[in-house]
């Protein structure tokens, strides 16, 4: 595994200082994604989410009926807001590549739009094949990028303005390959998309002035073929872009 740990301090650290955006954005609270995750690991009876953030899939999972779920951050921050906003989840703080569980632990694990902020994806999953028994589910989603270079390169230069602790988005097929490589097996692959308010987005992350400036400018000059799959939508005058359909993939995999 590499060494990423002045990284993922800095990532803990900006976390911590958007528990309210996290808890609150209409993106991660609801959506038929959250249903799909849900559904997938509704008939688990030990859970453990990833990158729980304030706690919505995790939360969900315990409302399902899940009996035993374990929501994991590497931020303490989030982890105090979920399990103080959701009743019985056990919280923990934890990185995502090196989980403190023994082998053999869950029956489910997720992971919902928190991995493109990993430093090592292979050792994360890793990490999930080794704490799910066998004929466990692992449940994920996350951002996903066109499968051009350019067009990922452009995506991704603009994640990290708004928000530093972004690593990268990968393409569907790389998550492919490395969960083949891992040893587990993929049953179903859901590649979608989902509208994302550029205001409310920048918001989340109280993206400072000048970073929403150059961000606003790389949306304007985006190339054509980014805009047109993405789904660029202007406001009334044309001229500032209001919206767009982010990429996104479900993957639900079995041990």
């Amino acid at each position: 595994m590499t060494n990423n740990t002045g990284r993922k301090r800095d990532v803990a650290e900006s976390f911590s200082g958007a528990t309210d955006g996290y808890l609150e954005g209409n993106v991660l609270k609801q959506g038929a994604d959250l249903e799909q995750l849900i559904d997938w690991c509704s008939d688990a009876t030990c859970a453990l989410d990833v990158a729980t953030g304030a706690g919505h899939v995790a939360g969900s999972l315990a409302d399902a009926g899940v009996s035993r779920v374990v929501a994991s951050d590497l931020s303490p921050a989030m982890v105090q807001t979920a399990t103080t906003e959701y009743c019985g989840l056990e919280g923990v703080a934890v990185d995502a590549e090196r989980l403190p569980f023994p082998a053999d632990q869950f029956d489910a694990v997720s992971c919902r739009f928190a991995a493109h902020h990993f430093p090592d994806p292979e050792a994360f999953l890793a990490e999930v094949e080794r704490v799910l028994e066998p004929g466990g589910v692992f449940a994920f989603e996350d951002l996903c990028v066109p499968a051009d270079p350019d067009l990922a390169a452009y995506v991704n230069r603009i994640e990290r303005l708004r928000d530093s602790s972004h690593v990268e988005t990968y393409s569907r097929a790389q998550w492919l390959d490395w969960l083949e490589a891992t040893g587990l097996t993929v049953d179903t692959v859901y590649e979608t998309s989902r509208e994302l308010e550029v205001d409310a987005w920048l918001d989340r992350m109280a993206v400072p002035e000048r970073d929403r400036q150059r961000i606003r400018s790389l949306l304007s000059d985006a190339p054509a073929d980014l805009a047109e799959a993405f789904e660029f939508t202007y406001e009334g005058d044309g001229d500032r872009l209001a919206s767009y359909r982010t990429g996104i993939v479900l993957l639900h995999a079995t041990v």
